[in-house]
Formats: structure tokens, C-alpha cells, sequence
């Protein structure tokens, strides 16, 4: 029989653990002793196919190499979705994507990882499918099991299925039977093995997971594998266990600690750590937003000043509740107990050597790939009547003063920090380091080096120039843009996943300047620039 228990924390903040179901564990008020034991579980779901971040953003969330450095030592499960992006893969990019498919695999089977079963995994059919899943509702694919795993992990039983949503499989062309009787078979078979906790790797929405917790008891975890977006902060209460969730792309791993004392496995939530993290922050979100308004009430003479001077002292009382919070040490339960967290995948966490090694040899492959692939594809040509990419030589001929101050820009360098970091032919970078990628009168990989396209030049943000050339900036109507629309930047490569730091303003005083743009320049005035945007963020993500 499972008891309700709750777990508070220290202090007087209403830090909680949450309504947790318990293991049959020792009677009230009788104390376990002995070793404890931890046991860490980390999850992941939806890769996508995604080795690394990107590298342009200040604090880049994500990579398999970090992942395996949480992972060592405990069991890495994956909940599926590992392999590809179905809707991310055109004709250019199957060879890029199938290498690094394969070499996720590979890191994943080498680590002994679980992995879960789901849609995208089979975006390039059943062939590409590796390595062994566990998918106990299908059957008919060569590297799908239906066999549930006990792992040892550090003397605990850990037992590990998977089941797959039906209707998500029809996507791909694949049947899968029910999941809630393949799930019961499988805890049985589990527990027949001396499982002490069961792990559930769900490909399903979180919809879909809760349902199936609530329909079959005995799942201790049940790990979301389908829409799992920015993952799920706390551990969420269904049926007789718990569903958690990462997030995708590898950025943030769910993490589940089993502190496991006597031997004996507890489902029994210690909010800890993470739960004391969380309200720090929401003190200061709304610590944030208070002093705001508060500067706004003071200048305000229409304000109420009894109403302003209410929200001052609330504002200090928040003020010393996350101080005297930052200072508390909540202390754990003395029987068995488990934590979660979900875990950045950021620069505080160590890249495996290992794997960092397979990464480089990887992108040192992808450009190989890539680069031949590129020279068989046909020339972008333009449309008849439209303009070309000519490059930054022809512009110097009447815009020397223009490039001059280009060569001194971020700008310049775009190229450059591919190629330090063997990216330059990566499908995933290139095209926001380089001019007219892949549009017609531009160049492709094969032919952006050879026709003096690299880096960001005038016409990424002016367009095509050959008819502004050949006409001596005489034609009518202007074939170029003046002025690129105001969204232009943060539409195309200044996106929120690549560059985190970036305010149009901002970043025009770091491109804008003696010859280029120099009036408008005056008119965004002093102020913070790009660059110290940036340098800002960097410094913020290196503490």
C-alpha cells in the first residue's frame, strides 16, 4: 500500500516537496541507518539529431558531450526522438544529417544508454534506425526490442520500457499495438527480473503520458518523449509515480537522484535544492518587476501615495524572504527519498574528451560530405532580368570608404570563426556567415569560396548588386535597398537561438559608422553598443 507524503523544507517560505506517493517504507518515527546510496538517472528526449548548439549564442545550451559528462556514472535514458528532425532535412542536407545520426548512435551505444522509440527516429526509414530501442508495442522494425532491461546501477535494480503513442507511429508508416497492455506485460516481466524502480520511456506527449501513469500503476518515472519543449521544471504527481520531462535539443537533461538507504527504494519526493533554486528566482522576477513599477508610481504625481508606500514594504519583504532563502540548507529526510531536477546542459558542465573528440573528427567528415555533394549540384543562376551577387570587390570600386569600416566589424570576421572551429561547411552555420547562400545569382558550398562570397557583406543587407554595378548606381528604378527593413536582422540570422544578446539599435552602433551609414549613426545617439551586449552575456555565462 502507498502512503501520501509530503516533505517541506526548511524554513518558513512554503518551499515544498509536493504531494508525493511512497514506496512502502519504515513505520512512523522508526529511523533507518546505513550507507546511503545514490543513484542519478538522467534523461533526455527529442535530440533531433542535434550534436551541439550553436555556438554563436553567449550562454549555448545543449551537447552531447556535456551530457555524457551528467550521465557518467548512472543510467542515461533516452525517451526518443534521437536521430533526426523530420521537418528539418531537405535534399542538401541528408548526407550532414544522416552522419550525425549515426554518430549520436554510436555515442549513445558506447555510453549504454536506454533509448526510447519515436516518429523522428524513423524520418529516414527503418535502415537508419540504430541503436536497439526499447519499444514494447512494436514490433517488425530490425533494431526495435520488446524486451524490458534491468540495469544494476550502483547495486540498485533499475528497470527500463518503452512504449510508443500508436497514432504517432502512423506518421512514419509504422504499427504499434496498444501501449497500455505492453506496458503492464512489461512491468511484470520487470519486477519478475527483481526491478526495484521501473523507468517508463514514453514516446507521447505529456497528454498521452499522464494517462497511461493513471491506467498502469507500478511505473515509478515516467519520462515524456513527444513535445517535450522546454521540458518540465518539477516532477509532476500521476497515479503511483512521477512524470518528468527534458527538454529538447538536448538542452536541459531531467535528472532523478534515488537516495537509497537500507537497500530500500522510496518514491518520495525531496523538493531540496531545485525546489529552493525556483523560488529564488520567482523572488526575483517579481523583485524585478516591483522596482520597476515602483520607479514609475514616484514620478507619477497622479499616484496614490498609500498605495506606493504598500508596495515598498512589500517590496523589502521580498527583498529579505529570498535573502534569508539564499542562506537556507534544507535538510533531507532521514529514509530513502529521491530528487529532480531539470539540468542545464551549459558551459558550467564539462565536456566529455571522449566524445568531444568524435565531434571534431565529425565535423571534419560533415565537410567533407558536404563540399563533395556541393559540386554536383547545378549553379544558382538568376532569373532573366534580376540581379546577381557580385561580392565586396566590386563594391569597393565606388564604396572603398564603406568597406574600409566593414573591415573592422564582426562582420568581417563571419567566415573566419567557422573556419577556426572546422564549421565553414556545416549546414547548420554556414548560411549566416556568408553572402547570398543558396539564393539565385548567390553561391552554394561548392561555390561561395571561389566567387569571394564569404563572410557578411554589403548585399546580405542590401541586396544583389550586379545591375547597381553595371548601371554605376545610375539605374531606375535602385535595384538595392537603402535601408533593410527593421526585422530584417532578427528574422533571418540575429534569431533568438542564435543570438541571444541581439536589440536592433544596439547592434547598428557597432555597423554603422565614417562611410557607411554615418548620419544615421548620429541619430541612434551614445549608448550601449553590440559588442558590450555581448561581452556583458559572456561574462554573465563564464560565472
Amino acid at each position: 500500500m502507498r502512503s501520501l507524503g509530503i516533505l517541506a523544507l526548511a524554513g518558513s517560505f512554503g518551499l515544498l516537496g509536493g504531494g508525493c506517493r511512497a514506496e512502502a517504507r519504515a513505520g512512523a518515527g522508526e529511523r533507518e541507518t546505513g550507507a546511503e546510496r545514490v543513484v542519478r538517472i538522467v534523461a533526455t528526449a527529442e535530440v533531433k539529431g542535434t550534436t551541439e548548439p550553436c555556438g554563436c549564442t553567449s550562454d549555448p545550451l545543449g551537447g552531447v558531450a556535456r551530457v555524457a559528462t551528467l550521465a557518467r556514472g548512472g543510467l542515461w535514458v533516452d525517451a526518443g526522438g534521437l536521430l533526426y528532425d523530420r521537418e528539418g532535412i531537405s535534399a542538401a542536407m541528408r548526407p550532414q544529417a544522416d552522419l550525425k545520426a549515426e554518430r549520436l548512435a554510436r555515442i549513445y551505444g558506447e555510453a549504454g544508454a536506454l533509448v526510447g522509440l519515436g516518429p523522428d527516429d524513423l524520418a529516414r526509414g527503418p535502415s537508419h534506425l540504430s541503436p536497439p530501442r526499447e519499444a514494447a508495442n512494436v514490433t517488425g522494425l530490425p533494431m526495435a526490442t520488446v524486451a524490458p532491461v534491468v540495469r544494476n546501477v550502483d547495486g540498485i535494480k533499475v528497470g527500463v520500457f518503452g512504449v510508443v503513442s500508436p497514432e504517432r507511429m502512423k506518421e512514419v508508416g509504422v504499427q504499434a499495438q496498444a501501449a497500455e497492455p505492453a506496458a503492464r506485460a512489461a512491468i511484470l516481466a520487470l519486477r519478475k527480473q527483481g526491478a526495484q524502480v521501473i523507468v517508463a520511456l514514453l514516446g507521447m506527449n505529456r497528454g498521452e503520458a499522464r494517462g497511461l501513469l493513471r491506467a498502469v500503476p507500478g511505473i515509478g518515472f515516467g519520462i515524456v518523449g513527444a513535445e517535450v519543449g522546454e521540458g518540465m521544471a518539477e516532477a509532476e504527481p500521476v497515479g503511483g509515480g512521477f512524470l518528468v520531462a527534458p527538454a529538447d535539443l538536448g538542452r536541459r537533461v531531467a535528472t532523478i537522484e534515488l537516495h537509497v538507504r537500507n537497500g530500500k527504494v522510496a518514491l518520495t519526493l525531496f523538493a531540496g535544492e531545485a525546489a529552493r533554486r525556483r523560488e529564488i528566482e520567482e523572488f526575483g522576477r517579481r523583485i524585478s518587476t516591483l522596482t520597476l513599477q515602483l520607479a514609475s508610481w514616484r514620478h507619477d504625481p497622479t499616484a496614490d501615495q498609500s498605495f506606493v508606500t504598500a508596495r515598498a514594504a512589500e517590496l523589502e519583504q521580498l527583498t529579505a524572504k529570498r535573502t534569508a532563502l539564499k542562506s537556507a540548507h534544507p535538510t533531507p529526510p532521514r529514509a530513502s527519498y529521491f530528487t529532480y531536477a531539470l539540468t542545464p546542459v551549459d558551459k558550467s558542465v564539462a565536456a566529455a574528451p571522449k566524445v568531444v573528440a568524435e565531434l571534431r573528427a565529425l565535423d571534419r567528415q560533415i565537410g567533407q560530405v558536404n563540399l563533395a555533394s556541393a559540386k554536383k549540384l547545378p549553379p544558382l543562376s538568376p532569373e532573366p532580368g534580376k540581379a546577381s551577387y557580385v561580392g565586396m570587390a566590386a563594391c569597393a570600386k565606388c564604396h572603398q570608404k564603406a568597406v574600409d569600416f566593414w573591415q573592422h566589424t564582426v562582420h568581417a570576421q563571419a567566415w573566419k570563426t567557422l573556419v577556426s572551429v572546422d564549421k565553414q561547411y556545416n549546414y547548420d552555420c554556414t548560411g549566416c556567415h556568408v553572402t547570398g547562400w543558396m539564393k539565385p545569382g548567390g553561391a552554394n558550398l561548392a561555390t561561395v569560396e571561389k566567387r569571394g562570397l564569404v563572410n557578411v557583406q554589403c548585399e546580405v543587407c542590401h541586396g544583389p548588386g550586379s545591375i547597381h554595378v553595371a548601371e554605376a548606381g545610375l539605374e531606375d528604378p535602385p535595384s538595392l535597398t537603402r535601408r533593410p527593413a527593421d526585422r530584417f536582422c532578427a528574422d533571418n540570422c540575429h534569431t533568438k537561438e542564435h543570438s541571444d544578446t541581439f536589440q536592433l539599435v544596439p547592434y547598428l552602433r557597432d555597423i554603422l559608422g565614417k562611410g557607411h551609414g554615418e548620419k544615421l549613426r548620429a541619430s541612434l545617439g551614445q549608448g550601449v553598443t553590440g559588442h558590450e551586449l555581448r561581452q556583458k552575456a559572456l561574462q554573465a555565462a563564464a560565472h
